[in-house]
């Protein structure tokens, strides 16, 4: 019976040790399960904040994109207006270039037929008048052949054409007459480079004398100096009808006749 209960006491108080380690091992994984767990606390706490930062932080990079395309999109319309109003704009322009295009092609198809006019209405003036002015050019003599508005084309070249307002012949010269409803010193002088030709077009005056005469209204005192230093007869109006503004000139041509 003793030897039992020393066995029972044996075995009890070896119950007791193991219970107490056990207990000691439990405590310490309990010990070691709540530093884990603050330890994932502490991560979880660590990302999440971190989670949140990324999120505002996106959150702020989504309101600035938001922002820049609206920007861009306003940006755009603008432009988009812009180039509208551009285009209005310069297809107003362009219409109102081509009406005034159109206003000064008129005016100068006017201004062309106005001076046309003049032109012709010199011519006609001059024609009654020729026969006698053309007798005080040639020193006396009548004049053989006269005629108005000649015109003449090369036979080889016929693209090439001269035409000569008034024209008056005698035995030994020819008078050719421009008439001018505003003459001026470069007129005049165009006048007499174009009868450079004159002979290539009138071969039958080769030996001829050419007399260079211009017709108009009036002549200020400037351009008939000019005339009568370059040889060009001015017939304009006198006292009562057209006569010759510088007889000088005749009396040149009729000697160098």
């Amino acid at each position: 019976m003793e030897d039992r209960v020393e066995n029972l006491e044996s075995v009890l108080a070896q119950f007791m040790r193991e219970s107490s380690r056990i207990q000691a091992a439990i405590h310490e994984d309990i010990a070691e399960i709540r530093a884990s767990n603050a330890r994932t606390d502490h991560q979880l706490l660590v990302l999440q904040q971190q989670a949140e930062e990324d999120r505002k932080r996106a959150d702020e990079d989504r309101r600035r994109m938001d922002e820049d395309r609206k920007k861009a999109d306003e940006d755009r319309k603008q432009s988009e207006q812009r180039w509208e109003e551009t285009r209005a704009w310069w297809k107003e322009t362009q219409k109102k270039w081509e009406e005034a295009e159109k206003d000064r092609k008129d005016f100068n198809r006017r201004l062309a037929e106005v001076t046309d006019s003049q032109g012709l209405m010199i011519e006609n003036m001059v024609w009654p008048n020729l026969p006698r002015v053309a007798s005080q050019v040639f020193g006396g003599r009548q004049s053989l052949f006269s005629a108005i508005r000649l015109k003449r084309r090369l036979p080889w070249e016929r693209s090439r054409l001269k035409e000569i307002d008034l024209l008056a012949v005698s035995d030994d010269a020819v008078l050719v007459c421009e008439a001018k409803s505003k003459p001026t010193p470069e007129k005049s002088r165009e006048f007499l480079q174009s009868l450079d030709d004159f002979k290539e077009f009138f071969p039958e005056y080769n030996d001829f004398k050419v007399i260079p005469m211009v017709a108009s209204i009036a002549f200020d005192d400037s351009l008939l100096t000019h005339m009568t230093r370059e040889g060009v007869v001015a017939l304009g109006f006198g006292g009562e009808t057209m006569e010759i503004l510088n007889p000088e000139v005749c009396q040149d041509a009729q000697q160098g006749a």
